[in-house]
């Protein structure tokens, strides 16, 4: 009965150490953030290009608010460094041509599964009308 005790407690102390996403870690999520200029007809004006100074927010696991933000460097670049294992969302936001002073979030997800992972999420890239 001992054993079962002591194999029970080892069991809940185990469960009650994992630890959900966020920071804490050794990984890294990062990426880039590009900005598309559009003309008064609502077309693509140029080529984009990195966007400086922009607020990039993420969320660590299942969230609906963010946890933390950053913002990216003269080339466009940001990074959530100190992560642990788990899912996270990281997002932008963008200007849209619905109504006038529209926005939107631009969303990655990511999973990170290795405790030293560094991960480059795909570019975003905001529009500016």
């Amino acid at each position: 009965m001992k054993t079962l005790s002591a194999v029970a407690l080892c069991a809940m102390l185990f469960v009650a150490c994992k630890k959900d996403a966020g920071e804490g870690g050794k990984a890294e999520l990062q990426g880039v953030v590009l900005e598309q200029r559009y003309n008064s007809s609502g077309n693509p004006s140029g080529d984009p290009y990195p966007l400086a100074d922009q607020r990039v927010y993420i969320i660590y696991g299942d969230g609906n608010y963010h946890d933390d933000d950053t913002r990216t460097g003269p080339n466009g670049e940001y990074r959530f460094p100190w992560l642990r294992k788990g899912t996270y969302k990281v997002y932008t936001i963008s200007e849209c041509n619905t109504y006038q002073n529209c926005t939107e979030g631009i969303y990655r997800s990511a999973e990170i599964s290795g405790r030293k992972e560094v991960l480059n999420l795909a570019t975003i890239t905001v529009r500016n009308y």
